[in-house]
């Protein structure tokens, strides 16, 4: 655990020593706050013409139809999970590539760290570091709901979602890193792979079909829209689980391959 815990502490400080760290936190702050205000102005502009429908149709009901959490939290939190599909190639594609280029890589392959520790100590202080981007959102939440009363439910199932995406596409990324030692090929494999999965239902297919089954179960926003609604279902929990333990898997393969040699 000592070993594990010494790799996460060295991942760390590689992201925070780099400049590129703090590029990708204003990006990515900069970017939800966006989402977020375009979101507020949105349910704004709902919310007045429903109020102006309700005095002229004298029916307090339509009122009741406008919703805070599918208005503006759910499209932010959206959002903040397709800003990943960008960012986290430019996050992950160092982690082995860099080891591999600066030939520190050797260093870590004779010395007394498992494979397994390696792996595990570069992916937990990669999602740290995405905990780190995460964490300043919450604030927009907050303000919400200090002046209104959203529910906590979606808001709660929503940033499930969001992390359960960043640990698959550090999982994804770790593997892509650990297959050349160029960062831009990293980033790209990264990137693919990721646009593959939010893209894939797209593939016009018969509704009721075995492939479109197969098809509607590999496209990621299928699984984040039940988190966003508010619904944990294990199906959901179940393939965010298989992504990251089959790159996990794949990455503890690739670098074991590397030591063989």
């Amino acid at each position: 655990m000592s070993t594990t815990w010494a790799i996460i502490q060295k991942e760390i400080k590689h992201y925070f020593v780099s400049p590129i760290a703090y590029v990708v936190m204003m990006i990515y702050l900069t970017l939800s706050g966006y989402f977020f205000f375009v979101g507020l102005n949105r349910f704004s502009h709902v919310y007045s013409e429903a109020k102006n429908s309700m005095r002229f149709y004298q029916n307090p009901q339509i009122l009741e139809h406008i919703n805070l959490n599918e208005i503006v939290i759910a499209p932010a939190l959206f959002n903040m999970i397709f800003v990943f599909l960008f960012l986290l190639p430019l996050i992950m594609m160092r982690s082995f590539a860099e080891e591999k280029r600066a030939r520190t890589d050797e260093l870590l392959m004779t010395s007394p760290i498992t494979t397994g520790q390696l792996v595990m100590g570069k992916f937990i202080g990669s999602i740290l570091f995405i905990l780190v981007l995460i964490l300043p959102t919450l604030i927009y939440q907050g303000f919400l709901f200090y002046y209104a009363s959203p529910e906590w439910g979606p808001v709660f199932t929503g940033y499930v979602g969001v992390i359960l995406f960043a640990m698959a596409g550090v999982s994804i990324g770790l593997f892509a890193s650990s297959l050349t030692e160029n960062q831009i090929i990293a980033a790209v494999i990264t990137f693919v792979i990721l646009l593959f999965m939010f893209i894939i239902n797209f593939i016009g297919q018969a509704e009721g079909t075995f492939l479109y089954d197969i098809v509607r179960y590999l496209a990621v926003a299928e699984h984040i829209q039940n988190l966003l609604m508010g619904v944990i279902d294990t199906k959901d929990l179940a393939y965010f689980l298989s992504i990251i333990l089959l790159f996990l898997f794949m990455t503890k393969r690739s670098v074991e391959s590397f030591r063989w040699r």
